[in-house]
């Protein structure tokens, strides 16, 4: 049944990407130029830093200072992951989940333990809200420190609640006994590293913006804006700033990261992560963030012109929303090909 599902689904998609061609090369465009300009510069650098951290050893210097130690307590997990989960909380989506697989093949973390963390690690930048959300789609500043904080604390929130539950599974981790690489070589591994994520995770953006610059042919823009939201959060929040959306729903949409940087954070994972648990955790981060934003709007007086807008209509459901409901469950199910081709690979 998945696999006829899933014919039927790229037939549509095809018969779109020939129905609408100038579109669908316009949004692979958009979609480069939303690398170029937005991810690269504001991911690379966090990624190289996380993995060579990593492979250098110097997680585990971290993780025995004070600081290192009351993460660890906090979050209910080894003290060599204490920078992984630092640099996941302000590295921007893909980073915490390249580290924690890096802490995963360095024998510094067991699978139940590397899948924990990457339920609360999936976190967006600063770079990513402050300058392109806030000072870029909102034209206010104020709004993307607001983002940020209510999207930290979400997290935070989110890595506490799930301790609370995992804390009783807690064991010693499994330090590795390799020689540590120079920093060179450490620095060459996690440059590499790097570069294969950013290519991987450009494809799917440019694949996402082509189908969702098709959309726009089909849907009103509040409906454009809800289905870009949780299908790919960069042209989301783009397409809900046109919308004049209140700040709750860009803190509800990055904390749902979107499909496309759950594709990103899941593809090619060593180790094993339940979907239901990663969706759900996804969703709650969400959740939180949009609930954090009311009291923290008393933080940043001059966020209030973006907190209080709604000028958008709630969208109706009509006859196009079916070909964006075929896309949205066609993107969830490649999700679970790609985790089950994963599951193959670590069996074969």
């Amino acid at each position: 049944m998945k696999k006829i599902f899933t014919f039927g689904g790229g037939l549509f998609l095809i018969a779109l990407l020939l129905r609408f061609p100038q579109e669908g090369a316009a949004g692979a465009k958009l979609g480069l130029d939303t690398c170029l300009s937005v991810l690269i510069p504001s991911l690379y650098p966090f990624l190289v830093l996380t993995v060579f951290l990593v492979k250098s050893g110097a997680t585990d210097s971290f993780g025995n200072s004070p600081l290192g130690k009351l993460i660890a307590r906090l979050f209910a997990l080894p003290q060599s992951a204490a920078g992984t989960i630092l640099m996941g909380m302000c590295g921007g989506y893909p980073a915490g989940s390249r580290g924690i697989e890096a802490l995963y093949e360095e024998n510094e973390l067991t699978e139940k333990e590397a899948s924990h963390a990457l339920l609360f690690c999936v976190n967006a930048g600063p770079a990513f809200l402050c300058t392109a959300v806030g000072a870029g789609f909102l034209r206010n500043p104020v709004a993307g420190q607001l983002l940020l904080c209510a999207h930290l604390l979400g997290g935070i929130l989110l890595g506490v609640l799930l301790s609370i539950h995992f804390r009783g599974h807690f064991s010693l981790p499994k330090f590795s006994q390799k020689p540590l690489p120079s920093p060179s070589k450490a620095l060459l591994e996690a440059a590499r590293s790097a570069a294969a994520s950013m290519v991987s995770m450009c494809g799917f953006v440019i694949l996402f913006a082509a189908f969702l610059q098709i959309a726009q042919k089909l849907l009103s823009l509040p409906q454009l804006s809800a289905l870009s939201a949780i299908c790919e959060v960069t042209l989301g929040c783009k397409t809900m700033a046109l919308s004049a959306m209140p700040l709750w729903c860009f803190a509800l949409a990055t904390g749902w990261g979107g499909l496309c940087v759950h594709l990103q954070v899941l593809q090619g994972l060593k180790f094993k992560v339940p979907l239901w648990q990663f969706f759900l955790c996804r969703l709650l981060h969400g959740i939180l963030s949009a609930v954090l934003v009311f009291p923290l709007a008393h933080l940043f007086p001059g966020a209030s012109p973006v907190f209080g807008s709604n000028s958008a209509t709630v969208p109706s459901l009509s006859g196009p929303m079916i070909g964006s409901a075929v896309l949205l469950l066609l993107c969830i199910a490649v999700l679970f090909d790609t985790c089950s081709f994963s599951k193959r690979q670590e069996k074969a």
